[in-house]
């Protein structure tokens, strides 16, 4: 009887595998969503990232600036986003309460009342607290900017 039931167990665990994973990648990509969207309008909604950022939040700066949560939100204050758009994510699972994702974010909006827009290749590391998702580090790199200051 055990080796009529293995089978059927194994499937049904790598079907569970496999949703889970599908609810991660699609976990996750709402959420790097949703701090994207706190940057769109004109003005970034502050609130609303402090909320997404986990606490002791790093963001690695494409310009090479380490900030801290505050650092990130002053930063902020002097830019706008009129759009963007996040290609080619790739989810990986670290542990059952962490997870990074890495994309391409394209971008256009204001900085200090000038035009700017760009390409980032950008990275963040969710971690699950209290059963929220909370974004941990970040970090982007240039691919191609064109930010006039």
């Amino acid at each position: 009887m055990k080796l009529k039931l293995a089978p059927a167990t194994l499937v049904f665990l790598s079907a569970y595998s496999v949703v889970q994973a599908q609810d991660l990648n699609k976990d996750t990509l709402a959420n790097e969503t949703k701090v994207w969207d706190t940057f769109v309008g004109t003005r970034p909604n502050i609130e609303a990232f402090r909320r997404l950022a986990a606490p002791g939040y790093l963001c690695i700066e494409a310009t090479g600036v380490l900030m801290t949560t505050e650092e990130n939100v002053a930063q902020l204050q002097g830019m706008t986003f009129s759009s963007y758009k996040i290609q080619d994510p790739q989810v990986r699972k670290i542990s059952s309460k962490s997870a990074l994702i890495v994309a391409r974010v394209k971008f256009e909006g204001t900085l200090d009342n000038h035009p700017m827009s760009g390409e980032a290749l950008t990275s963040t590391v969710w971690v699950k607290e209290g059963g929220k998702w909370l974004a941990q580090l970040h970090t982007e790199t240039f691919k191609k900017a064109d930010i006039h200051q």
